[in-house]
């Protein structure tokens, strides 16, 4: 953290420039063409620099020592301050100066640092420091100029009296409690915050440890109970209120204006004693909410109806449950150590390496893998692998899942599906069958209405003769009667197709009279009788075949 107030520092620079042009409106020297912006970041930058190794060391060294370790700051202090004196400025104005950034640099430390304790140290090492630096820079006036006049001095003086006030001010305003002491632990100094509450207590006088409720009267002693630099615990009962606080104990040096002794600082940390008390009950809390979750999760870890497994970097299982166990049939004593890759085929184990190279935390993996029982047989089942990054280690936790009988299940159901779909193929295949006879039987019955039926109803309305009409209607109703019986009675429609005179001819034939006694009874030719046998048998299909017109006529199913 004291580190980081450093960064802080030296990014402020334009904050502290600021504060420094209002010092000087305050010191009247504004208008004077004083310095560069320059030089006071150069100033700047020495002030912290010195500060931060100061702060590192932990005290402020003699000056000779001081001298010496921070040559090139201090050369940047001289070589302003002889620019100051080149340019015309005299001693009192180039003071003036100097006091201004002095303190443009303790408004900026007070700004930044919000800790009372960090900040009353770093003023602390601030205030030997620039004491340091102005005995150092007083030297260098007494080398270089002998006739440094009186009203300089007083002025200089003048100036180390207001700094002396500025950091009377921040001793008295602080918040914390600020203890003094001489060579021998009695209090010498109090700030108001430690009079007010130690009050009635007379401190002026006593020894530290008495107001603080510590044992003992020898210094020595107490800088051994509570080593100085360092923050140690304390608690004061105030009434019926116990009050927390954090104590260090500053050594002073002799180079610093109180003289050799120790300074306590006292701050009031009961709020954050509070709050860690609070923080340790809900961590306790906490953990016994933690012990029931992971006592509650083992207990789904070994009751769930998965198999699950936890590998390490070198595929060897950790940890196991024990339906894992009992997919594999290993004892979960012998399961755990056992390699993973030991219980896959080969396919299995290469694919399960690749995704454990492969993965990132977060990510998945899922496969059907082959894995191998106990007794050697392999079987079918489903992985599902993740990777899982803890506390530096890296682990893949596995669910493992016994397919077979899914597998079974799924080849019996593509088996039923096919049958299905044959059996659909095979109904189809009738329903088109059905459909075609039918539409074959539509186009018959509609080929015998046309072609049978229609033409003896035409013939029935135009002849006139009772006798040839019955036989029309004779001829139809066999018809009408063999499509009603689904064609079984097959009557040839094509004696629909003869003339009146060929149908006489055929009941004539029919009945067994002779070519002559047509010829008689009609009263025709011979060959006339003759051409209408032809135009009968070309009618009736029987031209070229030997069959007699009456075989043909006598077999027919007709009444003529």
């Amino acid at each position: 953290m004291l580190g980081r107030i450093f960064e802080y520092l030296r990014d402020g620079i334009n904050d502290y420039l600021k504060l420094l042009h209002q010092q000087l409106l305050e010191a009247n020297l504004a208008s004077r063409d004083l310095f560069q912006e320059q030089d006071a970041i150069l100033l700047f930058d020495a002030h912290a620099t010195i500060l931060e190794q100061l702060l590192a060391d932990g005290y402020c060294p003699h000056l000779g020592t001081f001298r010496e370790q921070f040559k090139a700051e201090i050369d940047r202090f001289i070589d302003v301050q002889r620019r100051c004196q080149s340019n015309g400025l005299g001693f009192v104005i180039g003071t003036q100066f100097f006091s201004a950034i002095d303190r443009s640099f303790v408004q900026f430390l007070s700004v930044l640092v919000f800790n009372d304790v960090t900040k009353i140290k770093l003023l602390s090492l601030f205030a030997s420091q620039t004491g340091m630096i102005n005995t150092l820079l007083v030297q260098s006036l007494e080398n270089t100029i002998k006739d440094t006049s009186l009203t300089s001095l007083e002025t200089l003086n003048l100036t180390l009296i207001r700094e002396k006030s500025t950091y009377k001010n921040i001793f008295e305003g602080t918040s914390n409690l600020v203890l003094i002491t001489d060579g021998e632990g009695k209090i010498v100094e109090a700030n108001p915050e430690a009079i007010i509450f130690f009050s009635p207590q007379e401190l002026t006088g006593c020894f530290c440890g008495v107001p603080l409720g510590l044992v003992g009267s020898d210094l020595a002693q107490l800088l051994c109970d509570f080593p100085p630099n360092q923050s140690h615990e304390v608690s004061l009962q105030i009434g019926k209120a116990r009050r927390y606080f954090n104590l260090q104990i500053k050594p002073l040096e002799s180079n610093l204006v109180v003289g050799s002794g120790v300074m306590l600082i006292l701050s009031d940390i009961t709020c954050m004693v509070d709050h860690r008390q609070l923080l340790e009950q809900r961590v306790l809390d906490r953990t016994m909410a933690l012990a029931s979750s992971e006592k509650l999760l083992g207990a789904i870890f070994h009751a769930v109806g998965k198999g699950i497994v936890l590998i390490d970097a070198e595929g060897e299982i950790v940890k196991a449950n024990q339906q894992a166990s009992e997919i594999y049939g290993v004892p979960l004593e012998v399961l755990i150590g056992m390699a993973m890759f030991n219980l896959t085929d080969s396919q299995g184990s290469s694919a399960l390496k690749t995704a454990q190279q492969k993965l990132l935390e977060g990510q998945q993996f899922s496969a059907e893998i082959n894995s191998i029982y106990v007794d050697g047989k392999t079987f079918p089942s489903f992985f599902t692998m993740t990777r899982m990054d803890l506390e530096g280690e890296v682990f893949w936790p596995i669910i493992v899942r016994d397919i077979t009988e899914q597998k079974m299940l799924d080849s019996k159901l593509r088996e039923e599906k096919q049958n299905a779909e044959e059996m659909n193929v095979t109904l189809r295949n009738v329903l088109k069958s059905i459909e075609d006879d039918r539409r074959e039987s539509e186009g018959r019955l509609s080929e015998r209405i046309t072609t049978s039926i229609l033409p003896g109803i035409e013939k029935i309305k135009s002849e006139t003769q009772a006798d040839i009409r019955q036989a029309y209607l004779a001829l139809v109703r066999d018809q009408l009667i063999a499509l009603t019986n689904g064609f079984d009675s097959e009557i040839d429609g094509d004696l629909l197709k003869l003339t009146k005179t060929e149908l006489k001819i055929c009941q004539f034939i029919r009945a067994g009279l002779s070519g002559k006694e047509i010829c008689d009874s009609m009263n025709l030719s011979f060959e006339t009788i003759q051409t209408h046998r032809k135009n009968i048998r070309k009618k009736l299909g029987l031209r070229g075949k030997s069959q007699s017109l009456h075989q043909f006529l006598a077999s027919r199913n007709c009444d003529f």
